[in-house]
């Protein structure tokens, strides 16, 4: 009897469940729950972030902190390339060919965080850069952060921050100069 009433009350419940997920998901509010949960999370974001952060820029790094500054460069001249197609915003090297996507975390006005997670069986690193647009230059921190695993568990843990500062080569905002502005375009 204890058996049958376990099997009844198990069929009833999962009965209630299914009837549950299908109000719920064909409720119609649900698209427009779904939508703005979609628009909350990136896109946003990555449209708010200012026009002229996009182009190439020359990079100088100096590094202000370690806890193992026997792996880092203490200061190096770097270039990067910003730029984004639809919502995704892509950070590369032109000198090195690296490419890799990033996330936008936060937009306050010129000012804006992204990062960037490159991992293996063996490490885990995340890049964190800070920038502040001023014109044609921007400064800032590049935080990076780097976990070593062995057999799946963390041995060790490198940090690195740089004051970072840049000026802009090629960019949106110096075609638009010379192209839209200038040329009616």
């Amino acid at each position: 009897m204890e058996k049958l009433l376990k099997i009844l009350i198990y069929n009833y419940m999962k009965k209630f469940w299914i009837i549950f997920f299908i109000i719920l998901f064909s409720s119609p509010a649900m698209p427009v729950l779904a939508e703005g949960m979609v628009l909350k999370g990136g896109v946003s974001l990555s449209n708010k972030v200012p026009k002229g952060f996009f182009g190439t820029w020359k990079i100088k790094s100096v590094m202000t902190y370690s806890n193992n500054k026997k792996i880092f460069n203490e200061e190096t001249t770097d270039f990067w390339n910003l730029s984004k197609s639809g919502d995704v915003i892509t950070l590369s090297n032109p000198v090195s060919g690296a490419e890799a996507s990033v996330t936008v975390e936060d937009v306050q006005g010129n000012k804006i965080k992204f990062t960037h997670v490159t991992e293996s069986n063996t490490a885990k690193m995340t890049e964190t850069p800070t920038l502040t647009l001023s014109g044609e230059n921007f400064h800032g921190t590049d935080k990076i952060v780097i976990d070593k695993f062995k057999n799946g568990e963390k041995v060790s843990t490198d940090i690195v921050i740089y004051d970072i500062s840049a000026q802009k080569i090629t960019g949106s905002d110096i075609l638009d100069l010379f192209y839209s502005k200038a040329n009616g375009y």
